[in-house]
């Protein structure tokens, strides 16, 4: 997590697929961008980290959440904020109970034994009104938030999770596609929201684990 946006905010089976309503990738990663607007990081096209924003990405994001807030009529409050900023500056998916913690500790450094607690349902209502505005996604398979790489635009994508260091890629690609449009030209059935979630081993843990080996073989 990006300590010094923390900084500033302490003092202001199958992988996933959700249907949401995202701006470009603002991400920073390893890899080189091939995006036309500089904005995106990825490995290719269609699949990017969801993780390792710099502070000026994630104010970005949170500048885009509050506008989309004020045209649909909704309220950016305090905690929504709050929360959004924490599942942007974190290095890997947080759950309800680690945002919890996360605004419990904030509150305690600012006004110490006197602190009122975080009320769970509070964070509840807080992450189904950031998953309605389509600005996060829910991992089901480890009960956890990350953010959304296309806030503003309606998408379905899948969540690649590896187990080893657990860095989550949202992978937007034309196979999910052709699932949803077979469900609803050969099926008839009319996709709102579609869940996806694959699990393993991703490409550079692939590669560590595979030069381990090889050192042990020595």
């Amino acid at each position: 997590m990006s300590s010094s946006f923390l900084d500033d905010l302490s003092s202001s089976h199958t992988s996933v697929s959700s249907m949401s309503s995202c701006a470009h990738h603002d991400t920073q990663t390893p890899h080189p961008c091939t995006c036309s607007d500089g904005m995106h990081s990825h490995d290719s096209g269609h699949l990017h980290d969801v993780h390792h924003m710099t502070d000026d990405a994630i104010q970005n994001r949170l500048r885009t959440a509050e506008q989309q807030c004020l045209l649909n009529g909704s309220r950016f409050t305090s905690l929504r904020r709050q929360v959004y900023s924490l599942i942007l500056a974190s290095d890997k998916p947080l759950g309800a109970y680690d945002l919890i913690q996360h605004l419990q500790d904030k509150r305690k450094k600012q006004a110490g034994s006197s602190a009122k607690n975080v009320a769970p349902p509070t964070i509840y209502r807080t992450l189904e009104f950031l998953l309605d505005q389509g600005f996060i996604h829910q991992l089901t398979s480890i009960n956890a938030f990350v953010p959304c790489c296309h806030p503003r635009d309606k998408h379905f994508a899948a969540f690649l999770i590896c187990n080893h260091c657990h860095r989550v890629q949202e992978c937007s690609t034309l196979p999910i596609n052709e699932v949803i449009s077979f469900t609803k030209d050969e099926v008839g059935f009319a996709v709102t929201q579609s869940v996806m979630e694959m699990t393993g081993v991703c490409a550079p843990c692939q590669t560590q684990t595979d030069s381990t080996a090889d050192i042990a073989s020595i």
